[in-house]
């Protein structure tokens, strides 16, 4: 579509380009048309596919749409949407739905009269100028999401917003139109104006049924049936009641939620991790959002040159909301950019004698001939031009960016006002929401459909909707007052929405039915404000190689061998830089998050693009202190090697696509076969097993393929890329163990489908370590472990994500599978009961519990803090066996020893942990005891002279050696993670052993005395 709106552009007139992209014939009345000074430079992209946008015609459907009641008032003024009947707060049954569709009579539009008739530009121009913005300001609201609209709202000659119904915004129209099979398609009316007034009206007064109403997917849906419900669903979608739109939306959702595709993932982009969180900063933002557009009108029409300028002014108007000012710089500027990318002929010239770029590529490129307003628009138009390109163009993209001619200013045109305005993140959110989720406050997400939940469940526990019931339940107590819920009626300003929020408020437990709806509605109040939440809660973390990890155990010692499962904690990058205190004796594993790949299959760090491996070879990323640190503890370090856009992967065939994985095999053996230089490595190198305990760059790999492709070629090379892997991490004697990471949503699908799952397990048991020290170390089993991000609440989530183990999995298969579940949760440090329900839940279903992030220590004071909050709470259940409860003791670790466990509550000594910590330290001082033993021994029989000497002072100093010996070897048996693991079972044996061994020494001593007598 960009391509042939540039190919307007350049070849044709105004006129004409508007022919050639709807199709249409505008025929004038009264003389001549008159054209607007827009220029269709840049045209509007469909969402639905390319022939769908530029089909010239749609077959007429059997009846006509009825015409929508005359909307006069300004779309941003108030808008009151007729409704049937009042929506009954029980779940809509899809019976019950068809009952009210089928009660919708198909009104046909009148054929003469001023509803039919055309509208020339001659008459067009003649609408009033408020009708004309009113026009303009409709289809803001309705595509103000739309990125191909806002590059054509943005252009320098503002075609969307001048108040002026020319080419590009009848191009629009006429999408429109082709959305809601209006008819005559594409000839504007009174009616049709009419049409798309109300249906602007409809989709601002409810946000939450924007996405469905204006997707392509609903009006395929929609096309599926017979002639009469096809006008019918039309007519609906277009002008029908709430009642009817949300019957309608029912049926539609009931019948395609598991077919349709997914929205586009709005995390996904190559070599970059976004994190969900929201900050004090933030939360005082989302309430102050409304002042600021007030403060911003002042700059209007002042260009400033560069960006700290325009930074410099926009914080200076916007100085009495302090600190939160400079939240709205990145949408400031996003607005006031006026900034164009192209590529002239020099760039292509300079393309070429680069070298770089292939031929096929820049031949290409030639017909990207317009001007573009941003780097994104530039890029995707890049990708699309060349989508006919047999090879991926991401290698060469830096080199095209930099050929292309750039100019940038900035100015907050009213254009530009009118667009921070019309847009939702920039809407404020009322108190008594902000009430309702500042628990939020400080928790990070690895996702927004994670951060979304979370959302979702505080907005649900806030109502009280459906609660437990459990009197120890924190979530039942987050329940607002009356006051607050008044408070909510008057920002909601939707009485049908609050009316069932209210029931909610009123009611205690919900039947199924009731949760199913509950969700629903507590989904619709979240839309409401949830673009707002979402910008001020999405973060690119920036990193920062001068920032180091900074763990100290605090004498914690080694990880609990008694615990059930992986205890698996997960570090994102942007953590580094503070000191941090953890428990590491019940984290058997950390991860640390922040490597990605590229499409050449080079390892490289998220949001920063340097060479990962390469970087830690020469020691840049200063990460092997937090190894070490973890090692000494003896918990496992995994690297998480994240990556979640695939676009390119489609243009790839099966070789291409091995050949990556090939080298990120490459890059990750390199990786993890990084020798670690410390004094403990080389020690290890003169003590018995010596090469096992040579620590290397980590333990183990986790591949988190968020939407990876699920066609049987990706899923074939994505199992031959984990077995090439682990054959080669063994052959290098790096960590061997593969873990794999998903969305739950994911589970079931392409690589995350049940029977692949068990077929990893299978085929790391059919290739097991055949070395010793294999079969009697404590992590002998090297099956890969399935992390699954569940969403909150998890009193509901972990049992769907147990369920659905059930049916497509049989006996030992799915037993098999369960074992190598790790659920991974964000806990909120405030709902303890829960925590300590989900862990016994999580003991007794899955093979562990992983954490996003991993547990660290509080500081004393917010320690101290969070456990004078705990007295403010009811009772709490009887301790029982010397374990306390979770919302007593407060701590995620204690929580964990005391009920992860297969001994609740059982610690390791003192001594255990002192030994534990100082492993190699003990290990070679019980060595250098050895060596001396075996000296006095060797001297007491081949010399005479020592023999003397040793007798003169009793054999004190071999006694001394010995019992030091003994000391060390029973702290190594009883302490050592390896030996203790070697000798379980054998330490009676053992026992006996060195006791026969020291009786038939002391019996030949004895003798040998006797024998020396005269």
């Amino acid at each position: 579509m960009r391509t042939a709106s540039i190919a307007c552009s350049m070849r044709v007139t105004v006129l004409q380009c508007v022919l050639a992209l709807t199709g249409l014939l505008l025929t004038p009345q009264n003389g001549s048309a008159e054209v607007s000074a827009e220029t269709p430079a840049e045209t509007p992209a469909e969402n639905a596919s390319a022939p769908e946008m530029l089909a010239p015609s749609v077959p007429p459907a059997s009846k006509k749409l009825r015409a929508a009641p005359a909307v006069s008032a300004p779309i941003s003024a108030p808008v009151s949407v007729p409704e049937a009947a009042p929506v009954p707060g029980a779940l809509m049954t899809p019976e019950a739905a068809k009952a009210i569709v089928g009660k919708v009579r198909v009104s046909k539009t009148d054929g003469e009269g001023p509803a039919a008739r055309l509208l020339s530009y001659d008459v067009l121009k003649k609408f009033t100028p408020a009708l004309r913005q009113q026009i303009q300001q409709a289809l803001l609201e309705i595509y103000a999401e739309d990125a191909a609209y806002m590059q054509a709202y943005r252009e320098s000659t503002a075609p969307l917003s001048d108040n002026v119904v020319g080419p590009i915004t009848l191009s629009w129209l006429n999408r429109f139109w082709f959305d809601f099979k209006m008819e005559p398609v594409g000839n504007l009316t009174n009616a049709s104006v009419q049409a798309l007034l109300h249906f602007a009206a409809t989709v601002k007064a409810h946000p939450e049924w924007k996405v469905d109403l204006i997707s392509a997917d609903l009006g395929r849906w929609i096309d599926g049936f017979e002639p009469e419900d096809r006008a019918r669903y039309y007519q609906i979608r277009l002008a029908g009641t709430d009642e009817q739109i949300i019957a309608m939306l029912r049926l539609y959702h009931y019948e395609t939620d598991n077919t349709r595709q997914p929205p586009p993932d709005q995390d996904r982009a190559l070599l970059t991790i976004y994190s969900y969180s929201l900050t004090a900063t933030d939360i005082r933002l989302l309430a102050s959002k409304s002042q600021v557009i007030a403060k911003l009108s002042a700059l209007q029409d002042v260009v400033y040159i560069n960006q700290p300028l325009f930074d410099a002014a926009v914080l200076g108007a916007l100085k009495d909301l302090g600190s939160q000012a400079a939240s709205y710089l990145p949408a400031a500027r996003d607005a006031a950019l006026e900034k164009s990318y192209r590529l002239t002929l020099s760039s292509l010239q300079m393309l070429r004698e680069g070298n770089i770029v292939p031929e096929t590529v820049i031949g290409e490129l030639e017909k990207l001939t317009g001007a573009y307003p941003d780097q994104a628009m530039f890029m995707e138009a890049v990708i699309d031009a060349t989508a006919q390109v047999n090879e991926p163009i991401d290698q060469y993209m830096p080199d095209i960016l930099n050929a292309a001619e750039t100019s940038t200013s900035y100015i907050l045109t009213a254009r530009a006002l009118a667009e921070l305005s019309a847009n939702r993140k920039n809407d404020s959110v009322p108190q008594v929401i902000l009430d309702m989720i500042k628990g939020l406050q400080g928790l990070e997400y690895a996702q927004q459909w994670l951060f979304d939940k979370a959302v979702m469940a505080r907005l649900r526990n806030g109502v009280g909707a459906c609660q437990s019931g459990i009197p120890e339940n924190v979530a039942d107590r987050r329940k607002v007052s009356a006051e607050q819920m008044k408070q909510l009626e008057s920002a909601l300003k939707d009485p049908a929405l609050f009316e069932k929020l209210d029931k909610l408020w009123h009611g205690t437990s919900c039947s199924p039915d009731e949760t199913i709806a509950m969700n629903q509605q507590i989904e619709a109040l979240y839309v409401k404000y949830r673009a707002s939440i979402r910008e001020s809660a999405r973060k690119k973390p920036a990193y920062d190689p001068n920032k180091h990890v900074q763990w100290n155990g605090d004498g914690c010692g080694c990880v609990l061998d008694r615990l059930v499962g992986e205890v698996y904690g997960f570090y994102p990058f942007w953590f580094a830089g503070t000191p941090q205190k953890v428990n590491f004796s019940t984290l058997s594993r950390v991860a640390y998050y922040g490597p990605t790949f590229d499409d050449t299959g080079i390892l490289r760090q998220a949001n920063d693009g340097r060479d990962f491996v390469a970087a830690a070879e020469n020691g840049d990323l200063a990460q092997h202190d937090f190894v070490n640190i973890a090692r000494d503890h003896q918990t496992a370090v995994d690297w998480v090697v994240q990556r979640n856009d695939w676009r390119s992967w489609q243009k790839m065939d099966k070789g291409r696509k091995e050949q990556i994985l090939e080298r990120l095999a490459t890059s990750i053996v390199r990786l993890m076969s990084i020798r670690l230089h410390s004094w403990t490595a080389t020690v290890s190198n003169h003590l018995p097993f010596g090469a096992r305990f040579v620590p290397t760059n980590g333990d183990g790999v986790t591949l988190f393929f968020d939407d990876y492709p699920d066609d049987e070629v990706s899923v074939g090379v994505f199992n031959k890329f984990v077995d090439t892997l682990r054959s080669r991490l063994r052959g290098a004697r790096a960590g061997d163990i593969i873990n794999v990471m998903m969305r739950h949503s994911a589970l079931g699908k392409g690589i995350y489908d049940y029977p692949n799952l068990y077929g990893l397990i299978a085929a790391s048991d059919a290739n097991p370590r055949k070395d010793l020290l294999a079969q009697v170390e404590r992590d002998s089993n090297m099956r890969p472990h399935f992390l699954v991000l569940l969403e909150e609440q998890t009193t509901d989530s972990k049992k769907q994500l147990r369920l659905r183990m059930e049916g497509p999995l049989h006996g030992e298969r799915r037993e098999m599978v369960l074992r190598q579940i790790v659920p991974v949760i964000t806990f909120d440090h405030d709902n303890w009961q829960q925590l300590q329900d989900d862990i016994i839940y999580f003991k007794d279903n899955f093979g562990g519990i992983g954490f996003w992030p991993m547990p660290m220590t509080p500081p004393a004071a917010a320690a101290e803090a969070v456990g004078g909050a705990a007295k403010d709470g009811p009772a709490v259940l009887v301790d029982f066996a010397g374990v306390q409860q979770c919302d007593v003791s407060r701590d995620v670790s204690q929580c964990l020893v005391d009920f992860y466990q297969t001994v609740p509550g059982a610690e390791a000594s003192p001594v255990c942990k002192t030994v534990c910590e100082n492993l190699y330290a003990f290990r070679l001082a019980a060595k250098l005891a050895v060596l001396l033993l075996i000296a006095c021994v060797a001297l007491y029989y081949w010399s005479c002279m020592w023999r003397e000497r040793m007798a003169r002072c009793y054999h004190a100093p071999t006694v001394a050696i010995a019992a030091v010996w003994s000391l060390l070897a029973l702290a190594l048996l009883f302490c050592d993670p390896f030996l203790r693991w070697l000798a379980r079972g054998y330490m009676i044996p053992i026992f006996l052993v060195l006791f026969i061994c020291a009786l038939i020494a002391w019996y030949q001593y004895r003798l040998k005395e006797r024998d020396e007598q005269p």
